[in-house]
């Protein structure tokens, strides 16, 4: 009879023990973590990443642009100057410029940066970085950052095409579509920063934008052709010239000013026009501009020849 009380009590306790909980895996007394679970620092080698600050370096929402080479001395491993990514700054993400210690309200637009991260890159447009270990900046004037650039061309554009958009505002006041065609734009955009700029600047007015020419928005069927009894601007394959309008879109546009090509100066200087366009009688264009860069800094503004409306 003892025995089998005490294979009952057996029993008991044991199913007891097979139904109580599992306590957590950061409760006290539980099992340590699998050593596979360590922190990056730790047991991995993080991936690096050359890229400009395009826009957002007072907010500490970075655009960025990937550049196509690594910096003098640095450990990129991503350079094709292809693709655009946004980086959130937070207060767990350690920054430094010119290699002291530094935050994140010391970064400029136009500073290029060396992240390191996890290596994985979530399938989004624009991209962002996963697991952000640091980030190194670059003042104008160090090695990484040279003087003799276009320091923060990016932003440059960036002002142009919001000056143009805010001229003559019933121009582009009903549009669903724009285009930027920065193909000819001087001072030798990346891919990456004018998919950038493109981007931005759908964000901050509204709409879709592409990077089409004139060309492609009319072999796509952007456009819309009419036959014109005059000649026009724009003329088609047949013997009649055509009239093309872009019925619910505007071409924003920047080429260089080619008038000043045998002028020299001791600064780099750009000369360029920028132009809106929906019809070859509704168009706007800042004309003959030009923006002076410092040797060891960003361009103050921008001057404009002459505004010309049609």
């Amino acid at each position: 009879m003892k025995k089998c009380l005490l294979s009952l009590a057996l029993c008991l306790a044991l199913l007891t023990a097979c139904g109580a909980p599992v306590p957590p895996a950061n409760a006290p007394g539980a099992a340590p973590p699998p050593e596979d679970a360590l922190s990056l620092a730790e047991d991995e080698t993080p991936a690096y990443l050359t890229c400009r600050i395009v826009d957002g370096a007072e907010e500490g929402n970075l655009l960025l642009a990937e550049l196509d080479a690594p910096l003098p001395g640095g450990r990129d491993d991503r350079h094709d100057g292809k693709s655009v990514y946004r980086l959130t700054l937070t207060e767990d993400i350690p920054v430094d410029l010119d290699g002291q210690p530094a935050s994140a309200g010391d970064l400029r637009d136009g500073m290029p940066l060396e992240i390191a991260f996890s290596g994985g890159v979530p399938e989004t447009f624009p991209a962002r970085l996963s697991q952000v270990c640091s980030v190194s900046a670059y003042s104008a004037g160090t090695p990484q950052c040279p003087g003799g650039t276009y320091y923060d061309l990016c932003g440059l554009y960036l002002q142009v095409l919001d000056d143009l958009w805010r001229r003559d505002p019933a121009l582009n006041g009903d549009i669903s579509l724009a285009s930027l065609d920065l193909s000819q734009a001087p001072g030798g955009l990346l891919e990456s920063e004018k998919a950038a700029l493109c981007w931005r600047f759908g964000e901050l007015h509204g709409v879709e934008v592409l990077d089409l020419t004139f060309e492609e928005l009319r072999d796509q069927g952007y456009l819309t052709a009419s036959a014109v009894s005059t000649p026009a601007p724009e003329e088609g394959d047949g013997s009649s010239p055509l009239w093309y309008q872009w019925e619910d879109g505007c071409l924003f546009s920047i080429t260089p000013n080619g008038n000043h090509q045998e002028e020299v100066y001791s600064l780099p200087i750009l000369f360029f026009n920028a132009e809106k366009w929906r019809t070859p009688l509704a168009a706007y264009c800042l004309y003959d501009c030009s923006a002076l860069w410092p040797e060891f800094g960003t361009w103050d503004g921008y001057q404009i020849g002459s505004e010309m409306i049609s």
